[in-house]
């Protein structure tokens, strides 16, 4: 059996103290990069996906953090998603970040690492789930507060489901491209 390496031990010391000052600067930094790439993404046939969502699902992954850190992790990027949407109800971005990285955390559960061809898509499957929970959520609370509103037929829940669909894909994508070489890094430090 291989010896955990030094940053394996930090790293599962850090899941059971809580965070240290180094895993709160990865989430502040993960949170702004998802931030700025949100504010200067060109939009995509009139979609700008929140990258928001894909760093934090990134930041739970490699910090595997217990359920309150979780949640923690959720409503700092509510916040920061408030303040970079451009949506007409920011504040379900309240509502609907905590539960795109409670769905995340929950994930890291799965026995992933017990296939090979599984583990290594990892980064992929989770962000892409974290980040529909989290759309499908403010949809459904967008469709429920609209609901009286006199909007008949209004075709703009499928356009946001298709929002949601893109954003998923490209934080899937994104993630799965940064999860690995960001895990050695910590391992490193």
């Amino acid at each position: 059996m291989k010896e955990p390496s030094l940053g394996e031990v930090k790293l599962h010391e850090a899941s059971r103290r809580g965070f240290q000052a180094a895993d709160v600067v990865l989430v502040a930094v993960l949170l702004a990069a998802g931030a700025v790439l949100r504010m200067i993404t060109p939009p995509f046939f009139g979609i700008t996906p929140n990258l928001v969502i894909g760093m934090y699902v990134l930041a739970i992954m490699l910090l595997k953090p217990r359920l309150g850190q979780v949640l923690g992790i959720g409503l700092v990027a509510a916040a920061v998603c408030h303040f970079t949407t451009k949506s007409l109800l920011p504040y379900l971005n309240f509502i609907s970040e905590p539960v795109g990285a409670l769905v995340a955390g929950l994930l890291l559960y799965l026995p992933f690492d017990k296939s090979r061809p599984l583990a290594a898509v990892k980064p992929l499957v989770v962000t892409f789930l974290g980040t529909l929970a989290s759309g499908l959520t403010y949809i459904t609370i967008f469709k429920a507060a609209t609901l009286f509103a006199s909007l008949p037929h209004n075709p703009a829940y499928t356009y946001l489901l298709v929002v949601v669909l893109v954003t998923g894909g490209v934080n899937a994508v994104m993630a799965q491209i940064l999860y690995f070489p960001l895990k050695e890094l910590i391992k490193n430090l």
